[in-house]
């Protein structure tokens, strides 16, 4: 029940976020979210976008090669 309430009142927020006309209250609202979701899953966690495959998969190397490198250091 608690988890349709918290779905619901994403919806709702949403809807109203999607109304805002103002570029800065966008902006200001876009900054809030991005804090949220570092707090909810921490500082260290890194988001890759899923829109392109071949992205995740370069940045994942990376990260790899990344902690390969610490690791031998």
């Amino acid at each position: 029940m608690q988890a349709d309430a918290e779905a619901e009142a994403t919806r709702i927020k949403a809807k109203i976020d999607s109304q805002v006309h103002d570029t800065f209250a966008r902006e200001m609202e876009m900054r809030r979210v991005e804090v949220q979701r570092v707090q909810a899953y921490g500082s260290k966690t890194v988001f890759v976008p899923q829109s392109d495959p071949g992205v995740g998969s370069a940045m994942a190397l990376g990260m790899a090669a990344s902690l390969g490198a610490k690791a031998t250091s």
